[in-house]
C-alpha cells in the first residue's frame, strides 16, 4: 500500500468520524477531505476540482429551478388535491397517496413534492378520520422509489449517469432505463404497506381521546398583573373550555402544580404553561390578561397585523443544530420568535430557550407573513408552512409549465438534446415563460448540495486512483466469492449501509470505483453492478437521517428512530432482493 492510499485512508476515517459524529455538516466534511487531498498531493488541482465541472452538476442544478417552479405555479398542487379524493380506509388511502406521489417523484426531486403533500395528507387525515401517522412514511418512500424510475428522478442517479459517460457505460441509457426495475419496486414499495406496512406504522390517538394527530407543543402565558384575570379562578377565567389546548401546569411565584384544580386563583406574573395544537397560539393571544410570557416575541419589530404562525422542520445541515434556542439568536438572524419545539411529535417539556435543538424537530415560530417566502430556500429548514394559509400559486402558468416539462421530456427520450442542454433550456424557458422569477429561481438551487457533490467526486476518484476500490472490492469478492449475484447483493448492502450513514450522493460516489473493481475482478460487465449501487444509494428507508424526505415526516408524523428501522428495514430488505433478481436479467453479466 502506497503513501498515498494511506492518506486517503486516514481522510476517509476522519470524514467517517467528522460526519457521522455530527460535528460537521457533510458537505463541509466533504470540502474538508477535497481539500487535504489537495494538500497532501493525493490529487492535483484538476483531479480536485474537476468534478466541478462534470457534467451532471449541470442537470442537477437546472432541476432545482424547474422544481421550484412547478411548485410556485401550483402546476403539482391542483393535481395532488384532485388525486386524493375522499379517503375510504388505511388501504385504499394508501395506495391513492403513493401512487401520483412515485410519478411525480421520477421527473420532480422528491423534497418539494413531499413537502407539498405533508400539509395536504394532514387535512385530508383530518376529514378521513384516518391517522397521518399511517400515511406519511409511505409518502416519503414513495417519494424514494420513484425517483429511482428515471435518470432525472434524483441527484443521485443524474450524478452516476454522468460517472457512467466519463467510463463509456453511459450510452446506452434512456431517460426511462431505471424504471425497467425502478416501476417493479413501486409496485412492490405499494405491495408492502397494503400487507403488512400498514401494520407495523404507529397509529397516533383520534380526536376524541387526544389533541389530533398534529404536532403537540407547550405553550407559555402570562396573567398581566392588574388585568382582567388577576384574581379570578381557573374556571373563571374560561381556561378549563379551551379548544385548541389544555392548561398542563402553573407556575406561580415559588409554587410549580402539574395538576391545576378549577378553583385555583390566578395571581399576576403567574405562568400558564398549556399543551396543544399550533392554534393555541392563535387561541390564547385573544383572551384578554393573557401575554406571551416569551419575551422574545415582545421584542419582535413587527406589527400584530403583519405577523404570523409558521411551522419550520430543522435541517440536517442547519446552523441551529446543537445550538440552544437562546444561543441561535434566532429572532436577531431571522426576524422569528420559537414559541415551542416538538420532537417527534411530542412537546419538549423545558424552557424553550433552553431547548438544544436537533434536525427534525419542528418548530412553531411567530414571524413576519414574509418569513416562508424569504426563507423557503434557507439550508437551514427541511419545510416551512404557514399555518393561517400559504401564499397563493399563479394558476395560470400552471399549463405552462407542465406543457415545458413535457417537451423536455419528449426531447431527451426522442435524443434531440442531451440530458444537461435539455435541463438548462428547461430551466431557460421556466424564468422566461415567468413560471418563476429571476430571484426565486437562484434562491432555488442549493449550492451546498453542488459543494457536497463536487467534493465528493474527488474523494471517489481518490479511492479510484490510489488502489482503495480494488482493495474494497477484493474484501467484498473475499466474502461472495466468484458468484455474481451474491457480490451484487454484498454491493447492494454495502452501498446501504453507507448512504444511511452519510448521503445518497456520496455513497453513490464512493461505492461506483468499487462496482467497476468488482466487475472487472469477475471478468463480467460492469452495469448490472453500476446499476445496483444506483438504486442501493437511493434505498434509504431505516434510518430518519439516510434521506431527507424522511427526516421532513418525522416530526408531523411523531415518528421514532426505531419507526423507521422496524417499518424500513424490511422494505431495504426486499428491494434488495428484488434489485438483485432484476438487474441482471435486464442488464447481463
Amino acid at each position: 500500500m502506497g503513501i498515498d492510499a494511506i492518506i486517503t485512508i486516514c481522510v476517509l476515517i476522519t470524514f467517517f468520524v467528522v460526519a457521522v459524529g455530527g460535528f460537521l455538516a457533510v458537505d463541509y466534511a466533504l470540502a474538508l477531505a477535497m481539500i487535504s487531498l489537495l494538500v497532501f498531493d493525493v490529487l492535483s488541482p484538476g483531479e480536485a476540482f474537476g468534478g466541478f465541472a462534470n457534467p451532471a452538476l449541470f442537470v442537477i442544478i437546472p432541476f432545482y429551478v424547474v422544481s421550484a417552479a412547478l411548485k410556485e405555479s401550483g402546476a403539482l398542487t391542483v393535481w395532488v388535491k384532485k388525486v386524493l379524493g375522499r379517503g375510504s380506509g388505511i388501504k385504499r388511502s394508501t395506495l391513492r397517496m403513493m401512487m401520483p406521489v412515485a410519478a411525480m417523484s421520477g421527473f420532480v426531486s422528491n423534497t418539494p413534492v413531499v413537502a407539498m403533500f405533508i400539509p395536504q395528507l394532514q387535512d385530508w387525515a383530518r376529514r378521513s378520520r384516518i391517522p397521518v401517522s399511517k400515511l406519511l412514511m409511505p409518502l416519503s418512500f414513495a417519494s424514494i422509489l420513484g425517483g429511482m424510475c428515471t435518470m432525472i428522478g434524483t441527484s443521485t442517479n443524474i450524478l452516476l449517469s454522468g460517472l457512467m459517460e466519463q467510463v463509456g457505460l453511459g450510452d446506452e441509457l434512456s431517460l426511462f432505463a431505471p424504471a425497467m426495475v425502478g416501476v417493479p419496486l413501486v409496485l412492490l414499495g405499494v405491495i408492502y404497506f397494503l400487507v403488512v406496512g400498514h401494520r407495523l406504522l404507529p397509529a397516533r390517538e383520534s380526536l376524541e381521546t387526544s389533541l389530533e394527530d398534529i404536532q403537540k407543543y407547550s405553550v407559555v402565558m402570562r396573567v398581566e398583573k392588574g388585568g382582567p384575570l388577576d384574581g379570578l379562578s381557573i374556571a373563571d377565567a374560561g381556561l378549563r373550555q379551551l379548544q385548541y389546548s389544555y392548561l398542563s401546569e402553573l407556575q406561580s411565584g415559588n409554587r410549580i402544580m402539574p395538576a391545576v384544580a378549577p378553583r385555583e386563583i390566578l395571581h399576576g406574573d403567574d405562568l400558564l404553561i398549556f399543551v396543544g395544537q399550533p392554534e393555541a397560539v392563535t387561541e390564547l393571544r385573544q383572551i384578554p390578561g393573557l401575554a406571551a410570557a416569551e419575551k422574545q416575541v415582545s421584542k419582535l419589530d413587527i406589527p400584530h397585523t403583519n405577523r404570523a404562525l409558521v411551522e419550520a422542520v430543522i435541517s440536517p445541515c442547519s446552523f441551529l443544530v446543537g445550538k440552544t434556542v437562546k444561543e441561535s439568536r434566532f429572532r436577531t438572524r431571522y426576524g422569528g420568535a420559537i414559541l415551542s419545539v416538538s420532537r417527534g411529535g411530542e412537546r419538549l417539556n423545558q424552557k424553550v430557550g433552553a431547548v438544544e435543538l436537533m434536525a427534525g424537530d419542528t418548530l412553531l415560530l411567530e414571524a413576519a407573513r414574509g418569513f416562508v417566502p424569504r426563507h423557503r430556500y434557507s439550508r437551514d429548514f427541511l419545510l416551512l408552512s404557514r399555518l393561517d394559509g400559504a401564499t397563493i400559486p399563479n394558476l395560470r402558468k400552471a399549463p405552462v409549465a407542465l406543457g415545458l416539462l413535457l417537451l423536455f421530456v419528449i426531447a431527451v427520450v426522442g435524443d434531440m438534446v442531451s440530458l444537461s442542454g435539455g435541463a438548462l433550456l428547461l430551466a431557460c424557458g421556466m424564468i422566461a415563460t415567468g413560471c418563476i422569477n429571476a430571484e426565486s429561481a437562484q434562491k432555488s438551487i442549493d449550492f451546498r448540495v453542488v459543494l457536497a457533490i463536487g467534493a465528493s467526486l474527488s474523494l471517489g476518484l481518490a479511492v479510484q486512483k490510489t488502489g482503495l476500490a480494488a482493495m474494497a472490492a477484493n474484501g467484498l469478492l473475499a466474502l461472495g466469492g466468484l458468484d455474481p449475484l451474491l457480490n451484487l447483493f454484498l454491493l447492494y448492502l454495502a452501498t446501504v449501509l453507507v448512504t444511511e450513514t452519510i448521503t445518497n450522493n456520496a455513497a453513490a460516489v464512493l461505492m461506483f470505483p468499487i462496482a467497476l473493481s468488482i466487475a472487472a475482478a469477475l471478468g463480467v460487465d460492469a452495469m448490472p453492478f453500476v446499476m445496483t449501487v444506483l438504486f442501493g444509494a437511493s434505498a434509504s428507508f431505516a434510518t430518519p437521517i439516510g434521506y431527507q424526505t424522511n427526516l421532513m415526516v418525522q416530526g408531523p408524523g411523531g415518528y421514532s428512530f426505531a419507526d423507521y428501522l422496524k417499518v424500513g428495514l424490511p422494505l431495504t430488505m426486499l428491494v434488495g432482493f428484488a434489485v438483485v433478481s432484476l438487474v441482471p436479467l435486464i442488464w447481463s453479466f
